[in-house]
């Protein structure tokens, strides 16, 4: 397998998507445990009175999406990449720049998801 500058800007914008998905896990950790914190700070008298710690659900996913347009959009950018990348039928400037849409969506990915 043969790589090429673009092959890294890919490998870079994935890097960038991961440490991002890394970065929102690390703040719901943190947002759970301040709220615990803050819970257990309470007074016995106000803790009881105070509404039940809701209890989030062990299959729901971590992550909430912000946009489904920008999630579709994105897809579409990174798949017309990778069919530039690997088709003949695609415009020659097409061809050789098939990392810019590629890396673009990934890019673009980053921003559809939220804790």
């Amino acid at each position: 397998m043969q790589f090429d500058t673009g092959t890294y800007i890919v490998i870079g914008a994935m890097v960038i998507f991961y440490l991002r998905l890394m970065q929102l896990r690390g703040r719901r950790r943190r947002l759970e445990r301040e709220a615990s914190v803050a819970r257990m700070s309470q007074k016995n008298k106000v803790r009881k009175n105070a509404p039940a710690l809701e209890i989030r659900d062990k299959n729901a996913p971590p992550y909430k999406v912000t946009s489904w347009i920008l999630v579709v959009i994105a897809a579409v950018l990174m798949l017309l990449g990778l069919a530039a990348r690997a088709a003949t039928g695609f415009p020659p400037i097409m061809e050789e720049y098939w990392w810019v849409l590629t890396s673009a969506g990934t890019l673009l990915f980053v921003f559809c998801f939220t804790v």
